[in-house]
């Protein structure tokens, strides 16, 4: 009995004790915490329609002006200081508006007027994320938190931001979201691709200092090396390749160009017994960029090669290739079947190659036939 009184004594002051809380002691917050869904009884994440969109849009509001009269009393304002009354300034007059929730894919295609007039009401303005049932907040001209997103998707969505000039969502995907992991074979395939994005896109994101680094003082992306530029992009962005399968990189390179037959792919293996073919590989850029995601990646130059046990490509007077086979010499050699083959048959160990690269080519040989 008296545990029971006890208990009803305690419920009784706990709810006494939440009335005494005046309004103005909770904050007044127009803001949803970033990252988390809106609403918890919506497991839809359900999007406005466009209709929303408009209404919020041709809403009118009064303009802020930081040097209004009620204003002239107080110390200069700075920058910041301006950008947060504002944003204040706007979501006071956007109290009884109904919020409007969009795929970010929308909202990066978004520039010029429409884009300024959506930043004065942001409060009401939510971005989903393209892949979870997540919404980025809008803060003025800043989304708030950081993500993690597919890679791919995270080149669609710049592309389109760079393409309307939306500065706001290029920023975001700069500084704040990060690429999903990748595995090996995602991340080798970025280098097949030299024309899936346009030029000024990847270069866009390479900081400065990146490019120098890698291309030289006041370089600019060659589009011959778009596709290694993105992997690039991809690492500078805090991306990062699963190494499960191990991390050694193999690229078999010609000793030289001249006499080569058939087309100009490069040859990789990696540690998880694949071999691909590559075409117009930047190796020297290549190299580096697979070095700073952490493989172990090294280069096999090849200048003599075995397609079978009687015939064989060379390397001879002039830097010329030629294709060998008994008494017969003729000039050119298809490099890359012949070396591929030589690779899947074990007969990588009898080129004259393999003495310069003797461990390289032993742990190739290891990988691919174990």
């Amino acid at each position: 009995m008296y545990k029971l009184i006890f208990v009803l004594f305690i419920i009784i002051s706990s709810v006494s004790f939440s009335q005494n809380f005046d309004d103005s002691e909770i904050e007044d917050s127009d803001f949803q915490s970033p990252g988390q869904p809106l609403d918890e009884d919506d497991n839809e994440c359900k999007l406005s329609p466009d209709s929303d969109l408009i209404k919020l849009l041709n809403l009118k509001l009064k303009k802020f002006n930081p040097l209004a009269k009620e204003l002239e009393d107080q110390p200069p304002l700075s920058d910041e200081e301006v950008k947060q009354k504002s944003v204040r300034f706007y979501a006071n007059q956007l109290q009884e508006a109904k919020a409007v929730y969009m795929d970010i894919d929308k909202f990066v295609t978004l520039g010029g007027a429409t884009l300024s007039s959506l930043i004065n009401r942001s409060s009401k303005v939510f971005l989903k994320h393209p892949e979870k049932c997540e919404f980025f907040s809008l803060y003025g001209d800043q989304i708030i938190g950081y993500y993690e997103i597919p890679y791919n998707r995270i080149l669609r969505l710049y592309a389109s931001a760079v393409n309307k000039d939306n500065n706001i969502a290029q920023e975001f995907i700069r500084s704040q979201v990060v690429p999903a992991p990748m595995n090996l074979d995602a991340a080798i395939r970025l280098l097949y691709d030299d024309y899936g994005y346009q030029q000024n896109i990847i270069e866009s994101l390479l900081p400065n200092e990146v490019r120098s680094v890698f291309f030289g003082e006041g370089s600019l992306v060659s589009i011959a090396d778009v596709a290694e530029s993105k992997l690039l992009a991809f690492s500078v962005l805090g991306g990062k390749v699963s190494q499960d399968l191990g991390n050694e990189i193999f690229i078999l390179v010609p000793y030289s160009k001249k006499g080569l037959l058939g087309s100009n792919e490069t040859i990789i293996i990696t540690s998880s017994a694949r071999i691909y073919e590559v075409p117009l590989l930047n190796v020297p850029l290549a190299l580096n960029v697979l070095r700073s995601l952490g493989f172990n990646a090294k280069v096999i130059i090849i200048e003599h090669v075995y397609i079978d046990e009687l015939s064989y490509c060379k390397v001879g007077e002039g830097g010329l290739w030629y294709h060998f086979k008994g008494n017969s010499k003729k000039v050119g050699c298809d490099f890359l079947s012949n070396t591929v083959r030589s690779v899947k048959t074990d007969l990588l160990k009898k080129s004259d190659s393999y003495s310069l690269f003797k461990e390289s080519i032993e742990r190739v040989r290891e990988i691919v036939n174990k």
